[in-house]
C-alpha cells in the first residue's frame, strides 16, 4: 500500500494536526495522526484528537495504488524547499514516511481510532446558527493574548453575532469588567 503527495502538503497536514495530540494520553491512539488515504477520490485525510479538540486537515494525492489507513507520529522526516514528493508505504504492519533521502519507521499502534467522522455527522443533523468569516491571524492573536486567570485556565467566552458584526471575546475574573477582544468579520468565500 503506497501513496505520493506534495512534500509542502504532507508538512502541512502534519504541522496542522500536531497540536492536537495528546502524548500524556491513557488512549495510546490520541499520541498519534490518523492518515486515511482514499484512492479513488485521490485525497488524505489526516485526523488528530486529544480529547478537548479535533483537527481534520485534507491535500491531495499524487498518486496511491489502494485506499488505506495507518498512523503516524508527528515527527516527520525533514522536508526542505528542494523536495518534490512524500511518499508513504504500509508493509506488514510499519509505516515508512519518506522524503527526499530521509527515511523513517512507524510501527503500527493497534486498535480503532475514534470515529470523528461520526461527531461531524451528528453536527450536521442540528441546526447552524450561522457562520462567521474571520482572519484565522487575528483571531489567534486575540485568543493567544489572554491571560492565565486564577491559575494557568485560560478560559475565553466568545459571543457570536449574525453575519456581517464582529465575533467579541470576553476573559477577566468574575466581578471585575470584562477584558475584551474584538474580531471584525470578513467576507466569506461563498
Amino acid at each position: 500500500m503506497r501513496a505520493k503527495l506534495d512534500a509542502g502538503e504532507f508538512k502541512r497536514i502534519i504541522d496542522n494536526t500536531k497540536r492536537f495530540v495528546n502524548k500524556d494520553a491513557f488512549n495510546e491512539l490520541m499520541s498519534w495522526i490518523y492518515l486515511e488515504i482514499d484512492a479513488k477520490e485521490m485525497f488524505i485525510k489526516a485526523t488528530a484528537l486529544d480529547g478537548h479538540r479535533v483537527s481534520i486537515e485534507y491535500a491531495k494525492l499524487v498518486e496511491a495504488d489502494e485506499s488505506f489507513v495507518c498512523y503516524i507520529r508527528p515527527l516527520i522526516p525533514k522536508v526542505t524547499r528542494y523536495d518534490n514528493y512524500a511518499e508513504l508505504e504500509v508493509n506488514k504492519n510499519r509505516l515508512y514516511a519518506q522524503v527526499g533521502e530521509s527515511i523513517i519507521g512507524y510501527v503500527q499502534p493497534k486498535g480503532k481510532f475514534y470515529d470523528v467522522d461520526k461527531v461531524l455527522k451528528d453536527l450536521d443533523g442540528e441546526r447552524r446558527l450561522g457562520t462567521i468569516a474571520i482572519n484565522a491571524k487575528y483571531l489567534k492573536d486575540a485568543l493567544e493574548s489572554i491571560s492565565p486567570c486564577n491559575g494557568t485556565r485560560k478560559i475565553a467566552e466568545i459571543d457570536v453575532y449574525p453575519p456581517c458584526h464582529p465575533v467579541v471575546i470576553r476573559s477577566g475574573r468574575k466581578g471585575e469588567p470584562d477584558n475584551l477582544k474584538i474580531v471584525l468579520p470578513m467576507n466569506a468565500r461563498d
